[in-house]
């Protein structure tokens, strides 16, 4: 998937000459696809010139170990260290891009006589005028490889690594030829040559030669052009640990908006509910999440990780996962580790204006069930009409949220006559109507610059967008005779804004200072209706009405240092930081009608918010040692402290008969009639206080981490990297308004080791061991009632959770074809202890159908995937990749009695909840390099997966059935300026299907998504 160079040319083009630096090692240096002139270089702290028109220059070095920084003006760009035997040359490349804030470099080792590995030279040849020539024979002297340039005059020579001397002749033309011509591995030369005419009367041809060393400019013209470097690819291949990403020209490929929707094309990851990854058939429960090295607090009440679709592609620079724990990464890495990294500071000026409209078969349009909006809606902010007054809570809270009683004891209850007072400060917005659903629409603006400040240059990068994206399930159909059969109908608009702005100081050549600052908020408005006949043989119909805000608030501070010890560069990473989450659920209303009537059981309004704020502050210290020629080593130590605070505010208000309901006609299919306030006033209905004194929390979460690793290259073939982390976890839960409270402590080390094998340059052997932890759940310890999102279900925490203990191995093998071609296999295998699994409570009535959680007694886990990348055509006009990825993954959990129970299950086992046993993505890329357009094809294959554990005995898992999703998107540039992109979404439609014991039990469409954006660059 490391498509960042191979996506515009997979031959990048270059030449280096021999100058002042020596023969047995050469660099190039780049700008996008530019040579960069003028660069200082400093080998080992002492300055050797500059590159030249060309971005290039060679020079002699000795085997070792050596540090090379890149200087304009007096200024470091950036600085790095390679190691060489003493019989290798270097071949370095640098390339810096406006997107990424490093260079991308490479380096590549080779003995003097390798021509296992080449480059190209190519160009135009043509007459003095500029006419090109056809036929003309362009030859390597003295090797016998020749071409003939086409009617355009161009020609294609792919040569091994060295030096060579390359003649052009055309019998009406003189022969030219050009000596010291030096090709380096992946890289080449563009040699486009001017022959003049062949003299009248002059029987043998003439020659004219050309010396690299000083080019006639009106007969040879030389160019120099890279593609964009890719910091992902070198990050995969050269990490100890098994790790796959993702950066910022593959998230705009691939026409992905956010994190969530970028990170199933990586191999093994699943993206469940739109929103939350599932790495190796682990969930969240099992996966550690950072943003630029920061614990980042959930939005979600009823899960450890992190909602992905909130942060959108514009702040992203590059999601890694890296799926093997190592000791700098949290203790919970046991499937994965997500780090998502937001972008820097940019190399100049950056003005861009992007929208993007969006078109929903049968959806746009189209009418869609909705309700009584606020005047606010559109901006993804509740105007007030959802709120809960300030009266109502403070006299449930002086009651002690009792219910309502008649005759009333006011310190413990709320009397009739006060219910119906309070009842008359709630909106009656109770009814389903029906709109014309708006094409989805976004806008995003993005500026950025970089100044010279001192000794430094200061710079920022700032971004915010807005988007709005209506969706709804197309001929829903519900087909659960332990459930519902019938008919379902569910829309939801979803209103994105985000704001981003970051501010960096880069000085003393390689030091820089951080600020990033974000605010991301998501807000979906759902409309649900279900109607037909239940379990029970009864005809209903259910209402949903649904308003969520998520929203996301980051300050974070981050600096990176480098320091002389020694003559080795050492190396320090700070970061401290706060942020926030908030998730507000103002008036959740449900209802149901049974056989016609209004169930006063089932009305229900709901008022929640959850207030998550995290400190975060920790360090990474590098420090490189070099033992011999041959054994160079790395210890890194680092420490970390986060501190996360919860409150949650629950408030849940229903509806019972009062003394003169007889007056009501139950029957009115206007619900709004049925609890009018004239109603509530004339005791017909009564408000009914249904929270509980656990419903709302304060929970604490605090995180002290140490940590030491150490990585030993052990000549060019072995590196061994070890390490382990001290980790200590508390969790406490208070009830404030019961006055209880429960605790948890762990107090861990977690060691690893990985050892890598690198036989030939181009083959390479991972193996690692580590142990990792599972913490259980604020929602899965507490004993607040909590809520499924999806069935309503109650949820029981149970305080005696146990911590789950993992055992992790891994093996994976990686061939390169080429710097940019690759194939990878991994095996990994996982035994957990303990797994937290859902259960049937022990209880009676309405709590024994609720859910609640155990430990059971062991899970294990395993699979294989598989990865590769290949160009498939490759010419000057012409770039086609196939790249593709699949995993095979089986697992087993061990039930206990009453997992059993709830479950249905006739064996001790079933796979882990959300894992798929096959998945699978494809992605053909065909780039048409003239006129600057690409085409894309993705496809995106998850198998059958559990959507959700049944909770009766007699009923099996939910499955959510295998789907094929297909994209494809089309980028043509205009200008530098102007881009223009389509995409077609969900291409073949394939319904959304979910079953149970065999037979599909609702089945629904998501549609065809149609999208058209531009961008502009002033």
């Amino acid at each position: 998937m490391k498509l960042t160079s191979r996506c515009l040319l997979a031959a990048a083009v270059a030449i280096a000459s021999k100058g002042a630096w020596a023969a047995d090692t050469y660099l190039n240096v780049f700008y996008g696809d530019n040579p960069l002139k003028g660069v200082e270089i400093r080998l080992d702290g002492q300055l050797l010139g500059k590159t030249n028109d060309l971005g290039s220059a060679s020079g002699d070095i000795d085997g070792g170990q050596h540090t090379v920084e890149l200087l304009r003006d007096g200024e470091s760009m950036t600085s790095f260290t390679f190691v060489t035997a003493p019989d290798q040359d270097a071949e370095i490349s640098v390339t810096f891009t406006d997107e990424d804030e490093n260079p991308n470099i490479v380096v590549g080792k080779y003995r003097a006589d390798d021509s296992s590995a080449g480059g190209v030279i190519g160009g135009v040849i043509s007459d003095i005028e500029g006419n090109p020539i056809e036929g003309a024979t362009v030859a390597v002297i003295d090797q016998g490889v020749e071409t003939t340039t086409d009617s355009e005059g161009r020609y294609k020579l792919e040569l091994a690594r060295g030096s060579y001397s390359i003649e052009a002749f055309h019998p009406d033309f003189a022969t030219t030829s050009i000596s010291n011509v030096r090709i380096l591995a992946n890289v080449g030369l563009v040699a486009s040559l001017k022959l003049p005419p062949r003299p009248e009367g002059v029987r043998e041809t003439p020659r004219f030669k050309v010396d690299l060393a000083s080019p006639i400019e009106e007969v040879l013209v030389l160019g120099s052009f890279k593609s964009s470097g890719d910091n992902t690819y070198e990050l995969e291949r050269f990490s100890t640990a098994v790790m796959d990403a993702i950066d910022v020209t593959q998230i705009e490929r691939f026409g992905d908006s956010t994190a969530a929707a970028a990170v199933k094309r990586v191999v093994g990851v699943a993206l469940i509910g739109g929103q939350y990854a599932n790495v190796r058939g682990l969930d969240g429960r099992y996966i550690s999440s950072t943003l630029n090295g920061f614990l980042m607090p959930s939005t979600d009440p009823m899960r450890r990780d992190i909602q992905l679709d909130l942060f959108p592609a514009d702040i992203l620079e590059s999601i890694e996962i890296q799926k093997s724990y190592s000791a700098d990464l949290p203790g919970t890495t046991t499937g994965g580790s997500i780090k998502m990294n937001t972008r820097g500071m940019p190399d100049d000026r950056i003005i861009k204006v992007s929208m993007s409209l969006g078109y929903l078969n049968d959806v746009t349009g189209e009418d869609i069930i909705t309700y009584q909006e606020s005047s606010t809606d559109w901006a993804g902010f509740d105007g007030g009409r959802r709120g809960l007054s300030d009266l109502v809570l403070d006299r449930t809270e002086q009651a002690q949220r009792l219910n309502v009683e008649d005759p009333c004891d006011s310190d413990r209850c709320i009397s009739p006559i006060e219910a119906a007072a309070l009842a008359l400060t709630f909106e009656d917005d109770l009814a389903i109507e029906t709109k014309t659903a708006t094409p989805d629409f976004g806008l995003s603006l993005v500026y950025g610059d970089r100044f010279e400040l001192g000794d430094g240059d200061l710079g920022f990068y700032s971004t915010a967008g807005y988007e709005r994206e209506t969706k709804s399930r197309i001929d829903g159909v519900l087909n659960d005779p332990n459930d519902k059969i019938g008919n379902s109908d569910r829309s939801k608009e979803t209103i994105s804004v985000s704001a981003y702005v970051a501010v960096g100081y880069e000085f003393n050549d390689a030091d820089e200072l951080f600020s990033k600052s974000m605010i991301l908020r998501d807000t979906d408005n759902t409309t649900r209706f279900e109607s037909g006949i239940d379990q029970e043989d009864r005809v209903f119909t259910d209402v949903i009405l649904e308003w969520v805000e998520r929203q996301f608030i980051s300050q974070q501070f981050t600096g990176k240092h480098f320091i002389n010890v020694g003559g080795q560069e050492h190396s320090l990473d700070w970061r401290a930081g706060f942020s926030q989450t908030d998730r507000y659920e103002p008036d959740r209303r449900t209802y149901e009608y049974l056989n016609g009537n209004l169930a006063n059981s089932s009305v229900e309004r709901r008022w929640s918010e959850l207030v998550e704020d995290s400190i975060d502050i920790g360090f990474d210290y590098t420090a490189p040692f070099t033992i011999s020629d041959y054994v160079t080593t790395q210890f890194k130590i680092g420490a970390l402290i986060s501190e996360k605070e919860r409150e949650v505010d629950l408030y849940r208000f229903g509806m019972n008969l009062g003394a003169n309901s007889d007056i009501v006609d139950f029957s009115n299919p206007d619900i709004e009639e049925i609890l009018s306030y004239q109603n509530y006033v004339l005791d017909a209905v009564r408000l009914s206080v249904r929270t509980t004194p656990t419903d709302s929390y304060n929970s604490e979460e605090d995180l002290t981490a140490f940590y030491l690793q150490n990585e030993t290259d052990l000549g060019e073939a072995w590196t061994l990297a070890l390490g382990v982390r001290q980790q200590d976890f508390s969790q406490l839960i208070e009830y404030p308004v019961e006055g209880s409270q429960a605790e948890l402590e762990s107090d861990d080390s977690l060691p690893y080791a990985s050892l890598t094998f690198r036989p030939t340059e181009d083959l390479q052997f991972k193996a690692g061991w580590s142990s990792t932890i599972s913490y259980p759940g604020i929602i899965e310890r507490s004993e607040s009632s909590s809520f499924d999102p999806e069935t309503d279900d109650p949820i029981f925490g149970n305080p005696n959770l146990r911590i789950s203990e993992i055992e992790n191995f891994d093996l994976r093998a990686e061939y390169y074809f080429s710097d940019e071609e690759s194939i990878s296999i991994a095996f990994f295998m996982k035994d957990i202890d303990d797994p937290v699994e859902r259960a049937i409570p022990q209880a009676s009535g309405s709590s024994a159908d609720g859910i609640t959680f155990r430990n059971a007694e062991s899970a294990d886990l395993s699979g294989v995937e598989l990865d590769v990348y290949k160009n498939i055509v490759d010419t000057a006009d012409y770039l086609a990749f196939v790249s593709g990825n699949i995993a095979v993954i089986d697992s087993e959990v061990t039930l206990d009695a009453l997992s059993l129970q709830l479950e249905g299950q006739n064996q001790q086992g079933r796979e882990l909840q959300g894992q798929s046993p096959l998945l699978a993505n494809l992605q053909l890329g065909l780039d048409h390099i003239p006129s600057e357009q690409k085409f894309t094809l993705l496809v995106n294959y998850f198998d059958d997966r559990i959507f959700r554990v049944s909770t009766g005995p007699a009923q099996g898992p939910v499955f959510e059935l295998s789907r094929i999703i297909v994209d494809l998107n089309y980028e043509k540039l205009f200008s530098d300026t102007f881009k223009l992109k389509a995409s077609i979404k969900n291409l073949l439609n394939e319904e959304v299907s979910r079953e149970r014991n065999g037979r599909k039990i609702e089945v629904y469409d998501e549609g065809i998504k149609f999208s058209l954006s531009a961008s502009y660059e002033f």
